[in-house]
């Protein structure tokens, strides 16, 4: 039961354009982030309190690929690791999430269309039972702009609509249930840009009232 990746696509420094359509080449175009970057840290606290609330650590290899993404408590214990396999183009073919003592929790194999976006995630607990399927819809720009979850009987029970800015920072999200009532909405707000014009820090609001913090450290090559 594993979805391969099945396009091929040589690396780049940054995503190509071609025509109205861009086309990525690994997870650090995909995720809209610039220049040769080794690690990124990101530090999340409640808005109003600014309690620490979760920190994660993602890794890239020089292929600008994700070799590894930690997340811990806010003080500071192993929540969680998760590792990604790829195929021998160098796209994402599968990842494995690990709980705290290192036994599988959940298993997701990704599907990538031509353009490297990643159209499809099916997810397995550690029992391999289909438990979760997201099927994305993206524009032109390799936003995804449609995230629809279906249930283990294959039931669409949540949809998620999203708007981005010219940088590809996403600024509203719309979460509706099955029957396409909205649920609420998300908007981010983002600043403090590195000089690579990467945002360091971030703003998330649930309908317009701030609930989250994050402060984004970013290690270059």
């Amino acid at each position: 039961m594993v979805c391969c990746v099945i396009q091929v696509g040589a690396f780049a420094a940054f995503a190509q354009h071609q025509g109205n359509k861009y086309i990525f080449h690994n997870d650090l175009e995909r995720e809209k982030l610039k220049g040769r970057i080794k690690s990124v840290t990101v530090t999340e606290s409640e808005a109003e309190s600014g309690q620490v609330k979760l920190k994660t650590i993602t890794e890239y290899n020089e292929a600008g690929n994700i070799i590894g993404f930690t997340s811990y408590s806010a003080d500071g214990a192993l929540l969680s690791r998760t590792t990604y396999t790829y195929n021998d183009s160098g796209l994402l073919k599968e990842e494995r999430k690990l709980k705290a003592d290192g036994t599988l929790n959940v298993r997701t194999t990704c599907l990538i269309n031509e353009r490297g976006y990643k159209t499809e995630e099916d997810n397995y607990d550690a029992g391999g039972v289909l438990f979760l399927k997201v099927l994305n819809k993206y524009d032109g720009k390799g936003n995804r702009i449609v995230k629809d979850s279906y249930n283990e009987f294959g039931s669409l029970f949540l949809k998620c609509n999203s708007k981005f800015d010219e940088e590809g920072n996403e600024i509203v999200g719309k979460e509706f249930d099955s029957h396409e009532k909205l649920k609420f909405t998300t908007t981010y707000e983002y600043s403090d840009p590195d000089n690579q014009g990467n945002w360091l820090r971030r703003i998330t609001l649930k309908n317009d009232v701030p609930f989250l913090i994050s402060v984004r450290g970013i290690v270059y090559r």
